[in-house]
């Protein structure tokens, strides 16, 4: 095999990879928080209402969507919980406190 052909195959192999990896990244991700794993969908599929509140708490609820949201107040939490939670799905987002997202 030619060197022009390996690297023709490394190429597409490269971007088969990525585009494997974007497609999961879309999909969403999931964590655990008191007992409860919550599904979160991929940021670009969040509701738009989502953009339209400064409230953490508001968004979160949109993000988490009614179902979730009730199993997590069902929980008892406590405003600190919350913090708690709303550490948890920006981890699980790939965002973390260290960052800056």
């Amino acid at each position: 095999m030619s060197n022009q052909k390996k690297s023709g195959a490394k190429k597409n192999a490269t971007k088969k990879v990525a585009a494997a990896a974007s497609e999961a990244k879309k999909s969403g991700t999931a964590f655990e928080h008191r007992g409860l794993t919550f599904k979160l969908p991929h940021p670009r599929n969040f509701p738009l209402q989502v953009l339209m509140t400064d409230d953490e708490l508001v968004a979160t609820q949109l993000i988490l969507g009614e179902d979730q949201w009730a199993a997590y107040l069902g929980t008892g939490p406590d405003i600190e919980d919350f913090g708690e939670l709303a550490r948890k799905m920006s981890e699980a987002q790939g965002r973390d406190d260290e960052s800056g997202n």
